[in-house]
């Protein structure tokens, strides 16, 4: 489906600049999301961390499910000029609506039918939790609002914000009411979110003329094709989690969803990159700007694999030397767990980057391909390994999961450029030059 481009939208703000407020924002959601990890890990105790663990995946499985890829159809032809912001926000907000409820159905109806996967969650309490699905796609659907139209900071803000509020209230409910306080913490920081992106889109985004359903259709159309690959991705990353519930005790399940959560760190400053990357390149190749669409992938492969080479070295650190200092001698196991995580977690990083420049070159169905391939095979490995070896087959079979993603992305990636890619990944002097003068603000704040 042909959408002509708009002629009234700003320029486009330097690249660089975004990468270091989305990392900058990543970090922040980092420390509290750390600081909130530490306090109910030690508040609930493994068991009540585990079905806190599995709560949140049961939430990120939802959202991934129940997008239909909407928010990269409304990225890619926002950021191409082909739709207007706010005709797109307003779009935005009737389909979050419609999905999230259908989407939270699906949701309650799964706690029915299989309730060992879920460590213990009452159903009274799944139903609260998918009733936050609505304000949860409002949130996403926003942000990409924003990084379509290079508002860095409204996008980064978002997601920071809900982390910020998890901390504020997640932490006294659990205090006063264990596990069910900390969840229905949780849901009211989602609502809070969510609402504030409203209201921020409301008052920032130009007003336009009235939705079009040509468009709607189109960014519907586009998103679909990496609608399913993000879902199947996101229960290659979670499903672990309920299989592990199903077959182990709460308690593990709490050491490996802290495992997962320390390892998960590494996904950090690469997804920061990827999430400001992708409109660029969209841009990029919409305005046939080859040479420069080249350079900026490059680079942004470079500083992906150092960043994600320097983090790994750090949390070998991290599991060895704070696990069981910081979150007490019940959480060792998870010490081990996270090192067999490490290598899939780096792939995991250095392949969003991948992802995003293959569908910001107008390619989604890739990342389908990718999904269609890894999924019945990490599936099939969850369903021997995790039986058979418990914790530490979750950990094995995730990391071979992830490796194979992201070895399949780079292939995609080299058919499309037509060359081999290795060397685009192998850092220089150059790149550590850029990460250098992109840090000197951050630098400048801490003093």
């Amino acid at each position: 489906m042909t959408v002509p481009a708009l002629s009234d939208e700003p320029s486009p703000r330097p690249l660089t600049g975004g990468a270091v407020i989305a990392a900058a924002s990543r970090v922040g959601i980092t420390v509290a999301g750390a600081a909130t990890t530490i306090v109910l890990a030690r508040l609930l105790g493994p068991r009540g961390w585990g079905t806190y663990v599995i709560t949140g995946s049961f939430v990120a499985i939802l959202v991934s499910a129940s997008t239909l890829g909407v928010e990269h159809g409304i990225a890619y032809f926002v950021s191409s000029s082909r739709w207007s912001a706010r005709a797109a926000f307003a779009s935005a907000l009737k389909i979050a609506a419609c999905m999230g409820v259908v989407g939270a159905a699906v949701g309650v109806g799964a706690r029915l039918i299989v309730p060992s996967a879920f460590a213990g969650l009452p159903v009274w309490l799944t139903v609260v939790v998918a009733a936050g699905l609505p304000f949860a796609l409002v949130s996403v659907y926003i942000s990409f609002i924003a990084l379509a139209r290079d508002r860095y900071e409204a996008a980064m803000a978002i997601p920071a914000a809900q982390t910020f509020l998890v901390l504020c209230l997640a932490v006294p409910g659990a205090a006063l009411d264990g596990v069910t306080g900390a969840i229905i913490g949780g849901w009211i920081a989602t609502a809070v979110t969510a609402t504030g992106a409203v209201a921020w889109g409301k008052q920032r985004l130009a007003r336009a003329d009235a939705p079009s359903s040509t468009h709607l259709r189109a960014a519907v159309a586009f998103g679909i094709k990496g609608y399913a690959a993000n879902a199947l991705q996101m229960i290659n990353y979670r499903l672990d989690l309920f299989f592990l519930a199903a077959t182990a005790t709460a308690a593990t399940v709490g050491q490996y969803g802290l495992a997962v959560a320390v390892t998960s760190l590494l996904w950090l400053l690469p997804n920061a990159l990827s999430d400001v990357l992708f409109p660029r390149i969209a841009r990029l190749s919409g305005n046939e700007e080859t040479t420069t669409r080249e350079m900026v992938e490059t680079k942004s492969l470079r500083h992906a694999t150092l960043i994600a080479i320097v983090t790994a070295l750090a949390l070998v650190a991290v599991l060895e030397l704070l696990v069981v200092p910081v979150f007490g001698a019940r959480f060792q196991p998870a010490i081990n767990l996270g090192l067999i995580l490490l290598p899939g977690a780096a792939a995991v990083g250095v392949a969003s980057v991948v992802s995003a420049i293959v569908v910001g070159r107008g390619k989604p169905s890739y990342s389908l391909y990718n999904s269609l391939a890894t999924a019945p095979a990490t599936i099939l490995m969850y369903a021997t390994f995790i039986p058979w070896l418990g914790a530490s087959g979750a950990a094995i079979a995730s990391t071979i999961s992830y490796v194979a993603s992201f070895l399949i992305v780079c292939g995609f990636y080299r058919h499309l450029i037509g060359c081999t890619v290795w060397r685009s990944f192998l850092p220089t002097v150059g790149e550590l030059r850029d990460l250098r003068v992109a840090l000197r603000p951050i630098a400048r704040v801490c003093r």
